[in-house]
């Protein structure tokens, strides 16, 4: 007698995101590439849910998910539960669809870079802190109603901008509240 059983284990498309470090990016990465691979051979799938309660992270761990969340075949929607602040805001901007809780809490600021080191190491990560906040501003345009300007402001003069779900939904960021 043939079993029923799927090749695939039933994966979870219940995912979470916390601080955002190497570690827990390529696990999530991982398994969105198992549920991709599963649904490959499927002709109807659910999406991925992401939650995300995040202060942020790592800059590059974080850029790797966002590349896996745009490129992802199955539907990867964004669900804010807390906050979305930092590198997190850029990976929530990358869901295919964008859900926040009326009390989620968004902020968005410039890299910080350390300052250890000489003069050229100081020149080096300067460089390199523009080159990916040119990246981040010119992926969170892309996805929401921000204008450069805002963005521009927000550096020059804020430093960090915190924002309600109701300003987010406002700029596109939210596609739909809780």
């Amino acid at each position: 007698m043939a079993s029923s059983k799927s090749k695939f284990p039933k994966l979870s498309r219940v995912l979470t995101l916390g601080e955002i470090e190497s570690e827990s990016v390529n696990e999530l990465i991982q398994m969105i590439y198992d549920i991709n691979e599963e649904d490959a051979k499927k002709t109807q799938v659910e999406p991925i849910k992401l939650i995300i309660n995040s202060f942020g992270g790592e800059l590059y761990s974080g850029l790797a998910l966002v590349d896996v969340i745009d490129n992802s075949l199955t539907p990867v929607y964004t669900i804010c539960h807390g906050s979305a602040m930092s590198m997190a805001l850029i990976v929530y901007a990358a869901g295919h669809h964008r859900i926040a809780s009326k009390y989620a809490t968004f902020m968005y600021h410039e890299a910080s870079y350390s300052s250890e080191g000489k003069l050229t190491q100081h020149k080096q990560e300067l460089k390199e802190t523009e080159r990916t906040d040119k990246i981040c501003d010119e992926y969170l345009l892309s996805k929401t109603k921000f204008t450069p300007k805002q963005l521009k402001d927000i550096r020059d003069k804020r430093g960090e901008w915190y924002f309600n779900v109701e300003v987010a939904k406002q700029f596109g960021l939210v596609d739909e509240i809780l």
